[in-house]
């Protein structure tokens, strides 16, 4: 029947049922022959009647005519009749719509493939010249699916010698005129969207057997975006480097996004988009399939959309009414669930779009959480529900690997209202682009982060070692045998002379390394120390190297540091953080000091010890000083992971925290610290945020670490 209104199906629809009883008047008879001359749709529907008429009436016949089995309905005689008639005005109006011609007879005997099935068809083409009869014949190989509409075989194309896709409607849905409707509806779309990532339409036409429509379409293959997505998941979690899979996912995305964009411009809305309706071919294409529940926009009108072919914007045959659910639950929109289908636009799809890169992204369908309740797996209106009145789940509360930027579009793409949601396919496409440009840019900037954090690390480690050498140095110096050899008598020199000589050289130290804060000569007695000579740099003016007067040397009870000193080899440096040892000069934790023990050369007895301390403040930011350019904060951590020194990257804002604990810092240190306990490194794969690495002061006792934080995408 025509779609042109409602009215006028009805109003003939009730004559030509009039027309059966002869109840018809001269003008009424007229109506129904000049509507019958002008659509070939009616012709079909008047015929279609005409038989049920003649069936009812073969019952009437029987029954006065005394036959005693009459049966409930129509004789097995008049349903073959039925059916047959109702198969041919089927197959005429399928072909009338592909524009061809209906054979009286079929032609030439076909053969028989291995399944015991072989479809042919025939279309014209028309051209200006006339028009031209093809016929085709298509081999079917083996099913590749089937759903409540149709059946998708592997077919062989005999003319043209190549596997083609061939979808031909469930017989079970042919007896449905909604079915045949939709059927020929998604022929229809499908054979008008011509764009590189939707699936190409060869072929329309109907089996000259059955009468049932088909149609030939490319074969992409059975590999869906479904596998694509499984394959990169069980990578993600063998822990396999998968950027690169990542990647090809987000650029098929890409590919989906802009099918769909070109459908939406064309005035097409999928209703359907989700995984498993999105085929990868082995050379990297997308390919969007299955239109069957696509609709033409209300905001289209679809003579001028479509090539002016008319396809039904989800009236008559074929219609949605309202509060039907059209679509796949796990993936579907909020307003699709609701059953709000006047609701429906090209932003539904855009939340489809959302769906298929949550999927990607954690493996898992959006409402797959959703779908089980307290007792076990929701009932579908239940699930539908759910859906219609939360909000939409969010990629990271499946999986808080995945990257922030990410996380925002897809928040974006499946927001609850349809009016804060990206308003094309286009631009959430951009979107990902954008991420993906930013991301190669983050990526470089995250490689230079990281050699910058291992240069930083060699330099702190090669400063360890000069800090070693340097105190050894000192301990070896000819004024230190001549302090010790005063301090027992064995020289009558005024001691003042060798403190002097041993400050020039302490002085000299600490204006060389500017690192360096002081420099100390330390006696023991017992378990107490005493300062003998000491050199260090005011607070208040680092440039200030000055020695510090006998009247102000420091003493008191050995600290743990140094005993441990003390108990050291001749020659052997031990090397501290100030977290767990304090001298009487360090009023902080960002200190490193190195001991090592002094010996009377003539009885090789311990005599005291040599310290020299360095600021971690003050070499950090030495260190960071026009050397790093791609980290917004460095942290310096003790051995207990508290924070010591925090500071910019061009060395300014310096704070020393005094152990603040890091994950007051970054929210991520729970994922990093037991990485970077067990490799010494992490590096931060998903983000590109966070660069951490260990520098061993003292390998298996005391080490630091060092924390390079570029910020969030």
């Amino acid at each position: 029947m025509s779609n042109d209104g409602d009215d006028s199906d009805q109003a003939f629809s009730r004559l030509v049922s009039q027309s059966f009883s002869g109840r018809l008047t001269p003008y009424q008879q007229q109506k129904m022959r000049d509507q019958l001359e002008r659509s070939s749709e009616t012709r079909a529907f008047a015929k279609i009647s005409s038989l049920i008429q003649d069936s009812v009436s073969d019952i009437a016949e029987k029954s006065l005519a005394g036959v005693a089995d009459v049966g409930p309905g129509l004789s097995q005689e008049a349903k073959a009749r039925l059916r047959d008639s109702v198969r041919r005005a089927q197959q005429s109006r399928s072909q009338a719509m592909a524009g061809t011609a209906v054979p009286e007879d079929t032609a030439d005997h076909l053969p028989v493939d291995p399944l015991g099935r072989t479809l042919a068809g025939t279309h014209d083409m028309s051209e200006d010249a006339g028009s031209r009869r093809t016929s085709s014949q298509f081999t079917l190989q083996r099913k590749l699916g089937a759903g409540g509409l149709g059946t998708v075989w592997l077919a062989r194309d005999e003319r043209l010698k190549r596997m083609v896709a061939l979808k031909e409607i469930h017989p079970d849905a042919a007896e449905s005129p909604r079915s045949w409707e939709r059927f020929l509806r998604e022929a229809e779309i499908t054979g008008h969207l011509e764009h590189p990532n939707i699936v190409p339409l060869y072929q329309f036409g109907t089996d000259q057997d059955t009468g049932q429509p088909f149609y030939a379409m490319r074969f992409v293959g059975k590999r869906t975006l479904v596998d694509a997505i499984e394959e990169y998941h069980d990578r993600r979690e063998s822990g396999h480097d998968v950027a690169v899979d990542l990647q090809k996912l987000l650029i098929a995305f890409i590919g989906v996004c802009q099918a769909i964009a070109y459908a939406h411009s064309r005035g097409i809305i999928h209703r359907d988009l989700k995984p498993e309706n999105v085929a990868l071919d082995n050379f990297g294409q997308v390919v969007v399939l299955d239109w069957g529940l696509a609709r033409v926009s209300s905001d289209y009108d679809a003579e001028s959309v479509i090539s002016g072919s008319r396809v039904a914007a989800d009236i008559g045959p074929g219609q949605t009414m309202a509060g039907e659910v059209i679509g796949t639950p796990l993936y579907m929109a909020p307003e699709q669930a609701a059953g709000h289908q006047e609701k429906v636009d090209h932003r539904t799809d855009v939340y489809g779009l959302g769906a298929i890169l949550f999927a990607m992204l954690t493996g898992r369908a959006p409402h797959e959480k959703s779908s089980v309740g307290s007792n076990g797996v929701r009932p579908v209106a239940e699930l539908l529900q759910v859906i219609a009145e939360s909000a939409s789940p969010r990629p990271r509360d499946y999986f808080s690997g995945i990257p922030l930027g990410l996380d925002a579009i897809v928040a974006k793409a499946m927001e609850f209202k349809q009016h804060s949601r990206f308003q094309s396919a286009m631009e959430l496409a951009e979107a990902v682009e954008r991420w993906m440009a930013g991301r190669s840019e983050r990526r470089r900037q995250y490689a230079n982060a990281r050699g910058e954090g291992r240069e930083l690390r060699t330099s702190m480690q090669n400063f360890v070692r000069d800090l070693e050498r340097n105190a050894r140095f000192m301990a070896s110096l000819p004024p230190i045998q001549g302090i010790v050899n005063n301090k027992l008598g064995r020289d009558e020199e005024d001691i003042s002379i060798w403190r002097e000589r041993l400050a020039v050289i302490f002085r000299g130290l600490l204006r060389t390394n500017c690192d360096f804060c002081s420099v100390s000569l330390c006696e023991v007695s017992g378990d107490q120390f005493q300062e003998v000579v000491r050199v260090d740099r005011q607070k208040t003016d680092m440039s200030n190297v000055r020695t510090i007067p006998a009247s102000r040397l420091t003493s008191g009870p050995m600290t743990d540091c140094f005993r441990s000193v003390m108990n050291g080899a001749i020659d052997e440096v031990r090397v501290f953080l100030t977290s767990r040892c304090s001298t009487p000069s360090s009023t902080s934790a960002g200190f490193l000091i190195a001991g090592i023990p002094v010996f009377d050369e003539a009885t090789e007895e311990p005599f005291g010890f040599v310290i020299v301390e360095a600021g971690l403040v003050r070499l950090t930011e030495n260190l960071i000083r026009n050397r790093l350019r791609s980290t917004e904060k460095v942290f310096v951590l003790n051995n207990n992971c508290g924070v010591l020194v925090q500071m910019d990257r061009d060395g300014t804002r310096v704070t020393e925290n005094d152990g603040k604990s890091m994950n007051s810092v970054c929210s991520s240190w729970s994922t990093v610290l037991p990485v970077l306990k067990e490799r010494g490194e992490f590096q931060d794969e998903q983000d590109f945020s966070v660069y951490a690495t260990r520098v061993d002061i003292v390998p298996g006792e005391e080490s630091l670490a060092l924390v390079l934080w570029l910020g969030k995408e």
